[in-house]
């Protein structure tokens, strides 16, 4: 059995595969013509997200059985068409749930203690203490839309801070209980002061923060969103800063994370977005954690032993 390996993984994860009895063709380097040239001869693909697994790649497969997304959002897989060709898509749910759940209470603690602001005064010898004050999490409304996994993981870490924690989910129903209120999106918007997503792309997700969506809110409220960049329009953020009505935000996905890309409408909203003390950024690495990196490369391992019956 072959498998075709399109993105970077550590040795240990190739160490792994190579006690399987498959033939291992690791390429982290390829683009998508050579990917489309190799895969007729492909059983596996492993990939993480710069190729689409799309119509044309389906086509040319003649002999693939399984497409292996080491992460898990699959807005670049065309899940339908691949299996409509007898092909299986699977990702790694869950397995980097622990990290995003910590990342977005710490980005959230991060915003209501100032954190970023407080530490540059200090470095510039200001000690400026009530400036600096902060809002704690006891008792206040935090919306959660989504609750998957890593809904599930943030969810779990703020119940430590006794917050009210208000929750939705299209997809999943007679989840609440004493910590956690099943909720509908008109009541996070009446009553939220943290919005918080975790939610795949979807055309329905697709630029949910929006102007109607920031209008709507009842209350000032910070925005995390943790979960695929092109769900919040950036331009509408900018414009609810600028107004009063998004009072922080902390990004760690963008529409377009390959900077070197950037058209200069997308360059200018950033830059803008750059300049508020308010908005914190991260790479994209909520879910980045080397216990993440461990338990995804497990599970992708399990996938492929599972294919070839062991």
């Amino acid at each position: 059995m072959n498998i075709l390996i399109i993105d970077r993984f550590p040795p240990v994860f190739l160490e792994k595969l190579a006690e399987l009895p498959v033939q291992v063709n690791y390429q982290p380097e390829i683009k998508r013509p050579e990917v489309l040239e190799l895969i007729p001869e492909i059983d596996i693909l492993i990939m993480n997200s710069k190729v689409k697994a799309d119509k044309e790649l389906a086509d040319k497969a003649k002999r693939l059985k399984l497409v292996l997304r080491a992460g898990v959002g699959m807005d670049h897989i065309d899940e339908v068409y691949l299996a409509s060709k007898g092909i299986r898509a699977q990702n790694t749910a869950g397995a980097n749930a622990d990290s995003v759940g910590e990342q977005t209470v710490g980005m959230l603690l991060t915003l209501r203690h100032h954190l970023i602001r407080a530490n540059a005064q200090v470095k510039q010898f200001a000690w400026q203490r009530e400036q600096n004050r902060a809002s704690e999490l006891t008792q206040k409304p935090i919306g959660i839309i989504g609750y998957g996994n890593t809904g599930q993981a943030v969810a779990k870490r703020l119940q430590g801070f006794d917050a009210e924690l208000l929750v939705y989910d299209k997809y999943v129903s007679d989840f609440g209980h004493a910590h956690i209120k099943e909720v509908s999106l008109e009541e996070i918007y009446d009553k939220a002061e943290v919005l918080s997503f975790h939610v795949p792309l979807t055309d329905e997700t697709r630029a949910w923060v929006n102007d109607e969506l920031i209008q709507r809110m009842a209350h000032p409220f910070m925005l995390l969103n943790l979960a695929r960049g092109p769900i919040v329009d950036l331009e509408a953020l900018a414009r609810g800063l600028k107004a009063g009505k998004v009072t922080a935000a902390a990004l760690d996905v963008l529409p377009n994370e390959k900077m070197h890309t950037l058209s200069s409408a997308e360059r200018s909203v950033l830059k803008e977005l750059f300049a508020y003390e308010n908005v914190i950024f991260a790479p994209h690495i909520g879910g980045w954690s080397h216990e993440s990196l461990r338990n995804i490369n497990n599970r992708l391992v399990d996938y492929v032993k599972e294919l070839l019956g062991e």
